[in-house]
């Protein structure tokens, strides 16, 4: 067992931990500088993958009427390529954490094109499905991650509004494929169009080259002073603070392990030692804020503590393989977690189904240029994350409520589409959900430290990402039967939008689950501090 120490609370009291190995967190990202270089990488490489995930319904109409396989079959094509992107996130960022962004973004790129340029000689519906499905996606997979992680660990004080420039590249790139494969499919056929479009993914190769990691400040005698000073600022706010209010009203029983140092445990060098950090190498994915695309200033004004504040932390925390840590099936032993979880799984049994389906529903209501419908929602969807994610920022809003409302209005308007019967009817409904489901894609990372704190984000992300893949991978194929079975979209939209309808709707539960918790923890310590007055 390893041997206990001492370490001084802010009443002055000790009480007896595991002896832990302590780090400070890392000095401030630039804020800039090469950092808006890889902002600039990462939009373009939200528009080539998102752009070909989100238009697929181009080229699914095409391999329908080409292979006459049927709509549930060939719909497993998109789902599997949706289902792999996510669900090999843990897997990614184990990679991420090892080899960097740059590298795995070029394999990605190296893969994904491979296997679209491939997919232009397959012959039957099931090749398509490995190519496209199994090897694209996993090669998508490895890119956007790292599209992601990418932007954050360059940006801290300007970090939403560069993640938010960085994912708009998802909108425009949605807006433009619809036309760009449309036209490729008139000049060249489908094949031909792969082909091309395999072509383009190949830019993601050089634009991961753009990925370069955070230069360390040097430690020089002229930076000891700032170096110092910031030393300083963050010991005077981890003095002033003895606990961390967390978003969802209560203290873990896990924050001793995770408290704040006073100064007494401070001054004891052998228990505490400054550990190098690394922000794009081996350990980029230890970062609690990796994964969070909201703004840090909000974060630490209204929400959490400072990320400068100085934290212990166990040896096994600090080695713990990303893998392992986002798929730690701890947290579904909370309630809020596991509601959260099945939101999610609503959420993406519905989610690409307009991107799916919206074009052959409206080529079959005799609607010209069906694809426009995907380029509006492509328009649309970007307005929706700048808006959305400009607003959530703010101190006074509540994430959550903003978070629910968008997916119930989206699923509202999905099943609005199955009435509509001409063109402006169905644009209302592609411009009202590409707005709403900004929302989803940009406020569930923000809206996770709201509800579990930062050093849960990690573990929370990659479940989520996990169960996200196995409901993507049933929502297409699922929606196929059921056009076969009924021989109409009717029900398809009208269902779909029901799931994601509801799994914004069940949300509004949390916040009564968050009272009945600080309720009981409030009478937990008044019965703890009744036992000690009788004491």
């Amino acid at each position: 067992m390893p041997h206990e120490v001492e370490s001084a609370n802010g009443n002055g009291a000790h009480a007896p931990v595991s002896s832990r190995k302590s780090s400070e967190s890392p000095p401030p990202p630039p804020d800039g500088g090469w950092g808006w270089v890889v902002v600039f990488a990462s939009f373009m490489i939200h528009i080539v993958i998102d752009g070909l995930t989100y238009s697929f319904g181009v080229l699914y109409y095409e391999f329908l009427v080409y292979f006459q396989e049927g709509e549930s079959k060939t719909a497993w094509i998109v789902s599997i390529l949706c289902a792999i992107t996510l669900s090999s996130g843990p897997l990614t960022g184990s990679m991420v954490n090892r080899w960097g962004c740059r590298l795995v973004t070029i394999l990605g790129g190296v893969l994904a094109a491979a296997c679209i340029i491939a997919s232009a000689f397959a012959n039957n519906v099931l090749m398509l499905i490995l190519t496209i499905g199994v090897g694209a996606g996993f090669g998508c997979g490895l890119i956007y991650l790292p599209a992601i992680v990418s932007v954050t660990v360059w940006f801290e004080r300007y970090r939403s509004l560069a993640t938010g420039i960085a994912v708009c590249g998802s909108g425009l790139g949605t807006f433009i494929f619809p036309h760009l494969t449309k036209g490729l499919i008139s000049s060249y056929g489908w094949r031909g169009a792969l082909v091309i479009i395999g072509a383009l993914i190949l830019n993601c190769i050089p634009l991961g080259f753009l990925f370069l990691p955070v230069p360390e400040v040097p430690r020089s005698p002229a930076s000891e002073p700032m170096l110092t000073k910031q030393k300083k600022s963050a010991l005077k706010k981890s003095q002033s603070t003895e606990h961390m209010d967390r978003a969802n009203g209560h203290k873990e029983e896990g924050d001793v392990a995770r408290m704040t140092l006073s100064q007494p445990a401070l001054n004891k060098s052998h228990e505490s030692k400054q550990q190098p950090h690394s922000r794009h190498g081996s350990g980029i994915m230890h970062r609690p804020d990796v994964l969070y695309q909201g703004s840090m200033a909000s974060l630490t004004k209204c929400r959490a503590s400072s990320p400068e504040r100085i934290q212990i932390m166990t040896k096994d925390e600090e080695t713990e393989s990303p893998l392992s840590k986002m798929l730690d099936v701890t947290l579904l032993v909370d309630p809020i977690f596991v509601l959260f979880s099945v939101s999610n799984i609503l959420t993406n049994i519905g989610f690409y189904i307009p991107y799916v389906y919206t074009v052959i529903m409206s080529s079959k209501l005799g609607v010209e240029n069906p694809e426009r419908l995907i380029s509006i929602m492509g328009a649309t969807t970007l307005i929706g994350r700048i808006v959305l994610g400009f607003v959530s920022d703010k101190p006074w809003v509540n994430r959550l409520v903003v978070y629910n409302v968008c997916l119930a209005t989206a699923g509202i308007s999905m099943a609005f589409a199955a009435a509509c019967t001409e063109f402006w009817g169905l644009a209302m409904y592609a411009a009202t959900y590409g707005f709403t489901s900004g929302a989803y894609v940009g406020l569930t990372s923000v809206v996770l430290v709201d509800l579990f704190g930062m050093e849960k984000l990690t573990n929370a992300f990659g479940l989520l990402l996990f169960f996200q893949g196995i409901a993507s991978l049933f929502g297409a194929p699922l929606a196929g039967w059921l056009i076969q079975a009924t021989g109409s979209y009717t029900p398809t939209f009208i269902g779909a939008g029901a799931f994601v309808s509801i799994s914004g709707l069940m949300l509004f539960v949390v916040p009564l689950i968050q009272r009945r918790r600080r309720t009981s923890a409030m009478r937990v310590r008044s019965s703890q501090d009744l036992a000690l007055d009788h004491m």
